[in-house]
């Protein structure tokens, strides 16, 4: 059994995003798949989120704050570029993604078109619509950056790349993957981490239905 392990169903973006960057670092980890606002996780995440993680007993929650540790505390290539700049850039994204990408990408056109019949519910095909213009312009913006760096941080993938990943994933899985392929440079950017082996070792197991 590993020394570390990540608590939360491999589905969520979240954890996946902490297990790309266990696996850029070449970290041997399990899985302990908890499911969100579960009396199981809540010992490993307060707010019953995910993911939690634990390495040797020390506990830490909160997906940016897991990548940095990772990053800080084991051996491997860097996840953060070395520069002032470069770093900025970095936090600047992981802000974003956040605020802006997981709050419509995901909880919008990902939660309406793949969560919602997950669980036998209908997609509500209104909201998709009315959520596309905003999410046109978060993927416009996306763009742009990526025409002036490879990743989104500069020449090499970021933690704030390993955030974002996961995300697109799962909108390339939608009849929304248009919005990809009318933007060249973000179709570029996903093409070349999707060819990466950490994101091939965390594709997630959808259930059958």
């Amino acid at each position: 059994m590993a020394d570390v392990k990540v608590y939360g169903i491999p589905l969520s973006t979240y954890v996946r995003s902490a297990r790309i960057a266990l696996e850029e670092k070449g970290v041997a980890y399990d899985v302990v798949p908890l499911p969100p606002n579960s009396p199981e996780i809540m010992p490993h995440h307060p707010f019953g989120r995910v993911p939690g993680f634990e390495h040797a007993g020390f506990k830490l929650y909160e997906t940016s704050a897991i990548c940095r540790y990772v990053d800080e505390a084991f051996p491997g290539p860097a996840l953060a570029p070395k520069d002032p700049k470069g770093r900025a850039l970095m936090e600047q994204w992981i802000s974003a993604i956040s605020c802006y990408y997981d709050t419509t990408l995901t909880r919008i056109v990902i939660f309406e078109r793949l969560v919602a019949p997950m669980f036998g519910n209908p997609t509500n095909e209104q909201r998709i619509k009315e959520g596309l213009d905003v999410c046109g312009k978060r993927l416009d913006i996306l763009n742009s950056e990526l025409g002036r760096h490879k990743f989104l941080a500069g020449d090499a993938p970021s933690i704030a790349d390993f955030l974002l990943v996961p995300i697109i994933f799962y909108l390339n899985m939608t009849p929304e993957r248009t919005l990809l392929d009318t933007r060249a440079n973000v179709r570029r950017w996903y093409d070349a981490m999707a060819s990466r082996p950490s994101f091939a070792k965390t594709v997630p197991q959808f259930p059958q239905k």
